[in-house]
């Protein structure tokens, strides 16, 4: 085990950075160096860390030879092409993007779910992370998977427009002042206005009438799972929520699950939490995910026809820092126990 490493944040000015560089604040990653990077135009600039300016270094001219492990925060572009550049280096790269998630020799990883996939890095030097939705996702129906066996999943994700970073953040505010100043609205970040309304689609166009988005839920999903034989059937839909994806997921067990049953064994796991049935048992993003680190559950129902094998309920998660930040310093953390 390394007593200390080196460490980059790639897009440590985004959303996305900035909640990584908190998250190796509050656990107290064991660094020797960290290094902010970003674009050029954020060269130069700072980034807060325990509470001190950090300076941003500019990608293109960044060195990689000198950092153990980075954490790329970037678009899939970026990725493609400095991500192999960094681990052409012999540094360790997590990569948030969809860029390398689907490449056999790159494991694609949920902390606290797959973690002995950890080891399958030294192919490439590189480890995918899902995107938050997947994330959500797997954490919440991976304990009924080990129980009892999941046939079919029918998954709507609500996506707040904080997965879009700070544009999309900024949009939304910004149409909701116009609105309320009785202004035309301005589109940048989404096609379609956001403020009051719902866009049902997330990602460009693809096959058969799904999104890119849903596309890469289906296959993050069957990848981490190991089973691509398993039916997912995905909706993803953006909201006007700043923070914390919402989940409506229903599933078809193999073997018998009740909800009195499934609620028990959700109860109490580590990085999920249970709000149980009742007046309080709708779970929100805003209440019970923001700044939050657990999937919150709640809502657990059975179906009408198959009482027995039909399961339906309710998840919220901060997506910028579980889904995010959370799994990409976990997975570190992984790398410096056991492999470092």
């Amino acid at each position: 085990m390394a007593e200390k490493i080196s460490l980059a944040v790639v897009g440590a000015a985004s959303l996305a950075g900035e909640a990584v560089l908190s998250m190796l604040a509050e656990r107290q990653f064991p660094l020797a160096d960290l290094y902010a990077v970003d674009f050029v135009e954020q060269a130069g600039s700072h980034v807060e860390f325990k509470d001190d300016p950090l300076v941003i270094h500019e990608l293109a001219e960044f060195d990689f030879e000198q950092v153990t492990l980075a954490i790329f925060l970037t678009e899939a572009s970026v990725s493609a092409e400095y991500v192999p550049k960094a681990s052409g280096c012999g540094c360790i790269v997590i990569d948030a993007s969809a860029c390398f998630r689907y490449d056999e020799d790159v494991p694609l990883i949920v902390a606290g779910v797959n973690d002995g996939a950890i080891a399958d890095y030294r192919e490439r030097m590189i480890i995918a992370m899902p995107s938050s939705a997947t994330s959500q996702l797997i954490k919440t129906i991976k304990p009924i998977y080990d129980a009892v066996g999941i046939e079919s999943i029918n998954v709507t994700v609500m996506m707040s427009v904080s997965e879009m970073g700070k544009p999309g953040q900024e949009e939304l505010g910004r149409q909701t002042a116009q609105l309320l100043a009785f202004q035309a609205v301005e589109k940048k970040a989404f096609s379609e206005q956001i403020a009051f309304n719902i866009i049902a689609q997330s990602g460009l166009a693809a096959d058969d009438g799904y999104s890119t988005d849903e596309l890469d839920l289906i296959k993050g999903t069957q990848k981490v799972l190991i089973n691509d034989r398993i039916s997912i059937l995905p909706t993803v839909v953006i909201v006007p929520v700043f923070f914390g994806h919402s989940e409506v997921i229903s599933i078809r067990t193999t073997e018998h699950m009740g909800a009195d049953t499934s609620g028990e064994l959700l109860d109490n796991l580590p990085g999920l939490q249970l709000i149980k049935e009742g007046i309080d048992g709708r779970p929100t993003p805003i209440t019970d995910a923001s700044g939050k680190d657990e999937v919150v559950v709640g809502r657990i129902r059975t179906g009408f026809l198959d009482r027995e094998r039909e399961l339906s309920l309710c998840c919220v998660a901060d997506n910028i820092r579980s889904g995010i930040a959370l799994n990409s310093v976990q997975i570190a953390e992984f790398l410096v126990k056991d492999y470092l």
